[in-house]
């Protein structure tokens, strides 16, 4: 890892044809919740804000406290602003959830970095990102990672 011309902090994301093969089969391990992926990942349904369409989509997930994280760059996320009833499945259990989308520079900088922190700048791909700094990133170069790529965070609570 260099600090020269690379910023600090890019994009990760599997090439869309790997999605398109392994999400079904991941989507059919999620729902039994046994071991496993079933410990990191969950499915999370939505509705499309504009289409009304339903989707299910494997993500992965983290808990603090109370809640759930997941830490996302995907356009999926713009379903979720303002808030949404959702429903997940977490280790083979469908609950009711309510999200809420996090895009706020500032913020989710903090949290980013918190958790590049827990798990490493070499784990920080879980979260979606490369680091390409042998540091953790600052609050800057972090603020510019979520401008630039549109990293946000959805925190999903218990509905009802």
């Amino acid at each position: 890892m260099s600090e020269s011309t690379n910023p600090a902090v890019t994009r990760t994301h599997p090439p869309d044809l790997l999605m398109k093969l392994v999400n079904p089969v991941m989507k059919a391990f999620l729902r039994r919740g046994k071991g496993g992926p079933s410990e990191a990942l969950m499915l999370l349904r939505f509705t499309g804000r504009q289409s009304g369409r339903q989707f299910e989509i494997p993500v992965a997930q983290q808990r603090i406290g109370d809640r759930l994280w997941v830490f996302t760059n995907s356009g999926w996320r713009a379903n979720l602003r303002g808030g949404a009833d959702v429903e997940v499945t977490l280790r083979g259990e469908r609950l009711p959830m309510r999200a809420l989308l996090d895009e706020d520079p500032a913020s989710v900088a903090v949290k980013y970095r918190s958790m590049i922190e827990k798990v490493g700048v070499k784990n920080a791909r879980r979260l979606g990102i490369t680091v390409n700094v042998d540091r953790v990133p600052t609050l800057e170069e972090l603020e510019e990672a979520v401008r630039q790529y549109g990293l946000s965070i959805v925190y999903l609570d218990p509905r009802g």
